[in-house]
C-alpha cells in the first residue's frame, strides 16, 4: 500500500512540474508578445508572476524582465527612479541565483544602471564594479565602466596610501589596462572608445608611471610574469611611456613579441631599438608592425614612421614607405606635403645638371598641390609650398624642353 501511494506521488508530483514548466513556457511566450505590442502594463503585471512563480525556468525570462524593467525606469517620476532601479537589480540578483554560471555580465549591469540614474552610494559603485573586474572579467566590456572603476580605485590609493602599496597600484594599473587591450580587440567597432579610456587611465598615472616606479616595478616583476601575456602588454605600454631607452623595456616587448606577435609587440620592440640607437633593428620592427597590422590606418601611420626616420638617409625606402602610408590611408594630405620636401630635398643628390634640378622642384610643387585633393583644409600650406617650389622649376625662356627624366632614387619623367 505505502508503495502504490509513493508511486501516485511521483506521478501527481511529475505531473504538477510538468504543468508548470507548461505554464512557465507560456507566460515566457506571451511576456515576450506583450513586449511587442508595447503593451508595457501588462508585461510589468506578467512579469511581477513570472519572476515568483517561474525564477529558474530560463535565462530568457530575466533578459525579457531586464526590457520591461528598463522601460519602467525611463518612464519613472524622479521620485519614483530609485524604487525602479532597486527593482531591476533585485532582477539581477534573482538571475544569478538562479543561473549563476550565466554570462550576463550583472555585476557590471548593476554598476552601469547605478551610474547611469545617480542612484545608490559610491561604496555601492564601486562594490559592483570590483566585483565585475574580480568575478565577470570575461564580459566587464563598458568603456564608462572601466575607466570609472579605475578611477575610483585610484581616488582610494590617493586618499590612503598606506593601506594599497605601489606595487598594488601598478598590478591594478596594468589589469585594467590589459583588460581594456582585450576589449578593444575583441570589440573594433569599440577601438576609439577604448583607446580614450587607455589614454585616460594614462593621465591618472601620469605621476606613478616613472621611471622611478615603472623600471624597478618591471625588473622585480617580469620572472614572475615572464608568461604572462597580459601583463606583459600593459608593462610594455607602461614603460614606452618614459622608459623607452630602458633595457627591461627590451626585455619585456622582446617575451611579448616571442610570445604573441602583434604588430603593438613589433611596435614596441621598434621603439625601443629606435631608441637605444638601432635603426636598422628598429625599422627591421616597424615594418613587421605594419605587416602584421589589420587595421589600414594603422599600417599607414607606421609606413609614415619608417617615413620619416629614413627621410634624411635613405630617400628611396623613404619614398616606398609614405607610398605605402597613402594607399592604405589615400585621405591624409599630410603624406604628399611630406612627399613633396623629400623630393625638394634631394635636388642635389638626384640633379646633375640644371632641367634635372627644375624638373625636381616642379615633381615637388606638383606633389604638394595633390594634397589639397585630398584634404582641402591643407590648402594654404600646400599652395605655398607648391609656390614656392615653382619658382625654382621655370625653365629659361628660349628653352625647348618640354619634358626631364630624372634618375636616381626617383625615376620619373616630368612634363613642363
Amino acid at each position: 500500500m505505502k508503495t502504490k501511494l509513493l508511486i501516485l506521488f511521483v506521478i501527481v508530483l511529475t505531473s504538477f512540474a510538468k504543468a508548470q514548466e507548461m505554464n512557465c513556457g507560456e507566460k515566457e511566450k506571451q511576456l515576450n508578445q506583450y513586449l511587442a505590442d508595447n503593451e508595457n502594463k501588462k508585461a510589468l503585471d506578467l512579469w511581477d508572476q513570472v519572476k515568483l512563480s517561474c525564477p529558474s525556468y530560463s535565462e530568457n525570462i530575466y533578459i525579457l524582465g531586464n526590457r520591461v524593467l528598463q522601460y519602467q525606469i525611463e518612464i519613472a517620476d524622479s521620485k519614483d527612479k530609485e524604487s525602479k532601479v532597486n527593482a531591476l537589480l533585485q532582477l539581477y540578483s534573482q538571475y544569478d541565483k538562479y543561473f549563476p554560471n550565466n554570462k550576463n555580465g550583472n555585476f557590471e549591469k548593476r554598476a552601469i544602471a547605478l551610474y547611469t540614474y545617480k542612484v545608490g552610494t559610491s561604496e555601492d559603485l564601486y562594490s559592483y564594479l570590483n566585483q565585475a573586474f574580480e568575478k565577470e572579467k570575461g564580459t566587464f566590456s563598458n568603456s564608462q565602466a572601466l575607466y570609472t572603476y579605475f578611477e575610483m580605485y585610484f581616488s582610494k590609493y590617493k586618499e590612503n596610501q598606506s593601506a594599497t602599496s605601489l606595487e598594488t597600484l601598478l598590478d591594478k594599473y596594468c589589469a585594467v589596462s590589459s583588460l581594456v587591450s582585450s576589449n578593444s580587440r575583441k570589440f573594433p567597432f569599440k577601438k576609439e572608445e577604448y583607446h580614450r579610456v587607455s589614454l585616460g587611465l594614462d593621465l591618472l598615472m601620469q605621476n606613478i608611471l616613472t621611471k622611478e616606479n615603472i623600471i624597478p616595478y618591471s625588473q622585480k616583476k617580469l620572472e614572475t610574469n615572464s608568461n604572462d601575456t597580459s601583463w606583459l602588454e600593459a608593462t610594455a605600454k607602461a614603460l614606452s611611456l618614459q622608459c623607452k631607452n630602458s633595457p627591461v623595456f627590451g626585455s619585456v616587448a622582446t617575451k611579448l613579441d616571442n610570445a604573441t606577435p602583434t604588430p603593438t609587440s613589433a611596435y614596441y620592440l621598434a621603439t625601443y631599438y629606435l631608441n637605444t640607437g638601432s635603426q636598422d633593428k628598429a625599422i627591421e620592427f616597424y615594418k613587421k608592425s605594419a605587416e602584421l597590422a589589420t587595421d589600414p590606418l594603422e599600417k599607414a601611420t607606421t609606413y609614415y614612421s619608417i617615413a620619416t626616420i629614413l627621410s634624411g638617409s635613405d630617400k628611396a625606402t623613404a619614398e616606398k614607405m609614405v607610398l605605402n602610408a597613402l594607399e592604405n590611408n589615400p585621405s591624409n594630405g599630410r603624406y604628399y606635403i611630406f612627399l613633396a620636401n623629400l623630393y625638394a630635398n634631394s635636388v642635389n643628390e638626384c640633379g646633375t645638371n640644371v632641367n634635372e634640378r627644375k624638373a625636381i622642384f616642379k615633381l615637388a610643387s606638383n606633389t604638394a598641390l595633390k594634397a589639397i585633393l585630398v584634404e582641402p583644409r591643407l590648402k594654404p600650406t600646400a599652395d605655398a609650398m607648391s609656390a614656392e617650389y615653382l619658382k625654382k622649376a621655370i625653365l629659361d625662356g628660349d628653352s625647348k624642353v618640354k619634358s626631364v627624366k630624372i634618375g636616381c632614387w626617383i625615376q620619373q619623367t616630368i612634363q613642363f
